[in-house]
């Protein structure tokens, strides 16, 4: 067990150690540090790509700072960056410099009222090449201009993708920079498992045979060389973020593009978890064009790519250019607090910043206790301030001991996944049905604990966007009702029936999984109360995946994590079923997909609510799954040291950040500050 006070126990001290220590904690003020206590038996180790619990990750989020942050409401928040605009770069290249010039003259004279209905923000020329820059990324006028542009005579871009195993990287890096290709070139991108797409000026034909000769000699077998599209124009979606004024790091350097480019270049590689991932490859570059203005241009429009940037701690190019593997130590941040200190068991943070949390909160206390018994000792005496009661008897966050139990904000999500394309499985009635006999306060007995909240949205909780969908309780009549209709009917023994076959679920989980296989055992009385009998079959973890992709089942629990952002198209569209996604269910609704596709081309975060909630209801009609859990991880406060905490919304869950606005009731002014992308 690991418990942490930040100035807590010393048992090598004794019990006079003891003593002594806890008659200076309770002489200490109301304006002395807040004192942690955290679960484990060693301090945090702070990589902050890599915590251990919850409680280690929410002291990383005092540390670290994103580009932007998700406020108390669920909103897109500043933090480095100010303010953040979405824009299109549409580039064309010319066989000169002279001809791109006439190309933007002739752009240019075109009729004022033409213009205004482009949305062309500006138009320029960069050698032979002409970029036009638009105010919204799914401009749809881009077809428009390119057709002023024709009689220019453009050069056709040719995308051409190479199947290639990582170990050709360099090889092609070496391609795109020769003086015989360079010219020709114009980008060049690498997916994680090596495959290379290439744009270049040449035909399909002359960039196959030069790639052909110049990896022949470099590389046995020739990877496969396959043509994709002929297009006039690049089109490619640009995020710029404005970084506020005066960053810096510690070591007085500003903070600036070169650290966001330096922390992806760190992280991707690695085996990490990390939130946001997929969008973070469409990244073609990232650039610094002012002081202070990250760019970020991407692969292909994407607009949950915004909310990746909410998780994604920024580091020191500096610092992590002195790394030479994995951190041996923490990394500093750029965020209001960081590490002051370490002795032992103990650690404490300190502001990086004054400003009017500094008076109020002088510091944070951190320490590791070894057993719950110590941590009694503390809870009676006050000790400490906040404490995560994992694996603690949860008595000690209950009324009378002066603590109130809190949550902590969701961070995943379990589901049961139907088999759509199953025969037994295939009516949206019987599904339906299924799902109306599941009765999840039921089910919470079987979480560990009862440490799940049910949760019925196929969107994470808590956002701008998130669904406050409520289903109707449970109903065994009407289950059987629409079990009926679709001529599943009870015989004498009490089985669901059609046709004299009996209705038989495969209900498959992960083997070794205590958890999910009480949920399971769970799931199936419950099922077999209407009737319907269940085989639980555990699936080694390595072929989870591989089993739900093969169909080899009726239903499924499937847990993951909860991410920011909007994108659920990986999970139900139908370009993703037959083993070529995450669309384990197969469903297939031509609808659905028109939505989904509609959603994450959605760049207006005002929109955003409208576009998910036309996807809830369309997967809630269609029933490809059911939303059981989320996760939910308490918090035991010490409610007379923070008297803000009765002003705060607990909603969402609670975090360090807000805590630490609560040690005092002399609260700043209530605003609510929303970032707004400039019109």
């Amino acid at each position: 067990m690991r418990f942490v006070t930040i100035s807590l126990l010393l048992l090598a001290l004794g019990l006079g150690g003891w003593s002594a220590w806890h008659a200076a904690q309770t002489r200490r003020s109301e304006t002395s540090d807040v004192v942690l206590l955290l679960p484990g038996p060693q301090l945090p180790a702070l990589n902050p790509f890599l915590p251990a619990d919850e409680a280690e990750r929410q002291i990383l989020d005092l540390i670290h700072e994103p580009l932007l942050r998700i406020d108390r409401e669920g909103r897109l928040a500043t933090a480095l960056a100010e303010q953040w605009t979405w824009h299109q770069h549409m580039t064309c290249w010319f066989a000169s410099t002279e001809a791109a010039r006439a190309a933007a003259q002739e752009l240019r004279e075109q009729p004022v009222e033409k213009r205004a209905t482009w949305d062309l923000e500006s138009v320029a020329t960069q050698g032979a090449s002409l970029i036009v820059r638009f105010t919204r990324p799914e401009s749809s006028v881009a077809a428009e201009v390119q057709a002023v542009l024709a009689a220019a005579s453009p050069e056709k871009l040719t995308f051409i993708r190479i199947h290639a195993p990582p170990s050709a990287r360099f090889s092609l890096e070496a391609f795109a920079r020769h003086a015989d290709h360079a010219a020709s070139t114009k980008r060049l991108w690498f997916d994680e498992d090596g495959t290379c797409e290439i744009v270049t000026s040449r035909t399909s034909l002359e960039a196959q045979q030069a790639l052909f000769e110049w990896l022949r000699p470099r590389h046995s077998p020739v990877p496969e060389i396959v043509p994709l599209t002929e297009v006039a124009a690049l089109l490619e979606p640009v995020l710029d973020f404005q970084l506020k004024a005066g960053l810096k790091w510690d070591s007085g350097e500003p903070i600036s593009a070169a650290d966001v480019r330096a922390t992806l270049a760190y992280v991707m590689p690695r085996p990490w978890p990390l939130s946001g991932r997929d969008a973070f490859r469409q990244i073609q570059s990232i650039e610094e064009p002012a002081p202070g203005l990250v760019r970020i241009i991407y692969r292909q429009a994407y607009s949950p790519a915004l909310a990746a940037w909410t998780t994604l701690p920024i580091l020191s190019a500096h610092w992590l250019s002195e790394q030479k593997g994995d951190f041996t130590q923490a990394p500093p941040g750029a965020g209001s607090w960081q590490v002051d200190r370490r002795e032992g068991a103990r650690m404490w943070l300190k502001k990086r910043t004054s400003g009017e949390l500094q008076g109020a909160v002088p510091g944070i206390q951190m320490c590791s206790f070894t057993s719950p018994q110590e941590a009694r000792i503390g809870l009676a005496t006050k000790s400490f301030d906040l404490f995560w009661p994992s694996g603690l008897p949860r008595e000690m966050s209950r009324s009378g001991t002066g603590f109130k139990s809190v949550t902590a904000p969701a961070r995943h999500q379990i589901m049961l996944v139907w088999q759509t394309a199953s025969p037994l499985l295939a009516e949206v009635g019987v599904r339906t049905a299924l799902g109306l006999a599941v009765d999840r306060e039921a089910l919470q007995a079987a979480i560990p604990g009862g440490l799940g909240r049910a949760h019925y949205s196929f969107f994470p909780p808590g956002f701008w966007f998130s669904s406050p969908h409520r289903p109707s309780a449970p109903d065994a009549a009407a289950a059987e009702k629409l079990l009926s209709k679709s001529g599943w009917l009870k015989d004498i023994q009490g089985r669901v029936v059609r046709g004299g076959e009996e209705m038989r679920l495969r209900l498959v989980i992960p083997d070794g999984n205590a958890d999910r296989e009480k949920l399971g055992l769970a799931l199936a009385q419950q099922w077999a109360k209407l009737g319907v009998r269940v085989d639980l079959v555990q699936v080694p973890p390595q072929n989870y995946f591989m089993e739900l992709q093969d169909g080899r089942f009726h239903a499924s629990l499937v847990g993951g994590e909860l991410a920011p952002g909007w994108d659920m198209l990986p999970f139900w569209h139908s370009a993703q079923s037959r083993s070529r996604g995450l669309n384990v269910s197969q469903i297939s609704d031509p609808k659905l997909d028109l939505l989904l596709e509609a959603l994450v081309a959605e760049f207006d975060p005002s929109r955003i609510p409208n576009r998910a909630a036309a996807v809830e209801s369309r997967l809630r009609e269609l029933q490809p799954a059911l939303p059981l859990f989320t996760d939910l991880t308490e918090i035991a406060v010490r409610t007379d040291r923070f008297p803000g905490l009765q002003e705060l919304d607990l909603s969402r869950g609670l975090i360090l950040h807000d805590l630490l606005s609560a040690t005092s009731t002399l609260a700043s002014p209530k605003a609510k500050l929303q970032m707004l992308s400039p019109k």
